[in-house]
Formats: C-alpha cells, structure tokens, sequence
C-alpha cells in the first residue's frame, strides 16, 4: 500500500522519491497533490514507462487546467532528476522548454453601480460572526486605501490610530511599512468597526477578528467577498475575467496611473454616495509599492 495513496506502475519510485524530499527538509503538500495528478494520469492509461511521451502527454493536459501558477512542472521535473540518479538512468528528465511561467492575472474592472451595490450588500451582510460589522470597513480598507488583503487580515489595532487619521502597514511585501492618511469619512466606517469588535473581543491584538477571535483567514476574506456579492445579486460571468476580491485594490491603482499619465486629468477623489470614499493620496506610487 502507498504511504501516499499512488496506484500506478510509478507508485513505489514516488513513495521514494518523496521519502527522500522529507529527508531533505521539504514537506509541502503541493508537490504530493500534483503527483497524485500525474499518478492517476498514467494509471488510467496503463503507462508504465517514464519516458517524453509520457511526462509531456501529462504536462499539456495540465496546461489545459491549470490556473496562473505553474510551479508544477518542476515537480515532474525534479521527479525524472531522482529516477535519473537513483533507478532509471533513462527516465526523461523535462525539457527547460517546458517554462513555468506566471501567467498575469487580467482584473475585473467593476463599475461604480456594481461597487454601490456591493457596499449596500457588505452594510446588511447576514452572518453570525463578526464579518456582520466588519465587512463594509475590511473591504473600505481595500478599495479606498488599496492595502492588500494580507496588510488588511495582519493590520494590528495599534497600527490603527483614529485620531491622528492614518494607518500603518508594517513589514509588507519587500519588507517595506507605509503610513496612509485616510478621510473623515473612512475613519467614521474604522471607527463603528472598532468600537462593535471592542465589545466583543476587548483583548484582541489585530482589526479585523475571527469568531474566536483570531486574526481572519485568507480563506475567509474570500468566502465573505463572495457572500456579499451574491448577496447583492451582482452577477457571475460565465466565461472570461471573473470578479475577485483584489479587484478592489486594482481598481484604486488603475485611477492612480491614469492620473500620472501624460495628458490625463489628475484623479482627485470626490466625496461617495453610496460607497466609501477613498485614502487621500499624496503620492499614489508611493502609496501603493
């Protein structure tokens, strides 16, 4: 029986090759799911020999699922490498013509109605743990200061000074911090926040709470995101770019490069209607590195 639940004819060399990776400090379970892919491959083929045709036969299909992330291929790779020195001197290694490349992510541009809605969505969110009055200010945060999801879920309640109007990201991407200055109006929607959460959770050491009150999930942000959007009513693209969470944060950075663009008309934000205003941004290239 596989220690990892591999079926094919290549089930005791993947045993043993990731026997040896545990040996050597690697312990991710991304490269045990992608060769469970491959073994079920070979195995609903009847492929015994790890040669091109069978290593490329299963790279293209992957390349026909796979998302933006192709991290994969050196997966397979790395695997044909073991063979190579361990038990198979003829296991096909794959080609360097093979790339993982990014493939970039395109973002959905939301419309000012769909963001409107959104918001008015967010304010009366059915839920019975804190995301019933932390949602409008968690996503404020993003769409009109554009911090990132994980500045957001890490953002401690220090870090969040009311009263002199500002935010402080600290030790985010490239370990660099930044100070933005928000409006009136946000401080209003961080402020209710604040003092709900403060109520239930007086001890709490980040913004944004969990039920338990732990800091919040990656998982959770986008469950809640996409809760809120079908709450209300907004609809879901069949085909092609679909709406995400991190659109929120590429929309504040799109308007900030149009208005440092030659010719174009300097973007200044005007107060909301519906939906939070934006940070004030003195730099918006700064602001947003």
């Amino acid at each position: 029986m596989s220690a990892h639940g591999f079926t094919s004819a290549f089930a005791p060399q993947l045993d043993a090759y990731l026997a040896f990776k545990q040996k050597m400090g690697c312990y991710g379970n991304s490269r045990i799911w992608y060769l469970r892919k491959f073994d079920a491959y070979c195995l609903a083929r009847g492929l015994v020999v790890f040669d091109r045709d069978t290593v490329e036969g299963w790279v293209r299909e992957q390349l026909d699922r796979s998302g933006r992330y192709r991290s994969w291929m050196s997966y397979i790779r790395d695997f044909g490498r073991w063979l190579q020195a361990h038990q198979n001197t003829d296991a096909y290694v794959l080609s360097e013509h093979w790339k993982a490349s990014v493939v970039p992510a395109h973002p959905y541009l939301l419309t000012t109605h769909q963001i409107e809605l959104f918001f008015a969505a967010a304010a009366h969110l059915h839920a019975s743990s804190p995301w019933q009055w932390q949602a409008t200010a968690f996503f404020t945060l993003m769409h009109s200061c554009g911090i990132r999801t994980g500045e957001a879920r890490a953002l401690l309640t220090e870090q969040v000074d009311l009263r002199a109007g500002h935010i402080d990201i600290i030790s985010s991407k490239g370990n660099r911090s930044r100070r933005l200055p928000v409006t009136g109006q946000v401080i209003d929607v961080l402020t209710a926040c604040d003092q709900a959460s403060a109520r239930q959770f007086p001890s709490r050491r980040t913004f944004f709470v969990s039920a338990t009150g732990h800091p919040v999930t990656g998982t959770a942000v986008g469950t809640v995101f996409n809760r809120i959007w079908d709450q209300a009513g907004l609809p879901r693209p069949a085909h092609g770019i679909r709406p995400r969470l991190y659109d929120f944060r590429h929309l504040l950075s799109a308007l900030c490069a149009c208005s440092d663009s030659p010719g174009k008309r300097t973007y200044r934000p005007s107060p909301p209607t519906q939906f939070p205003p934006r940070c004030r941004l003195s730099s918006p290239k700064r602001s947003l590195s």
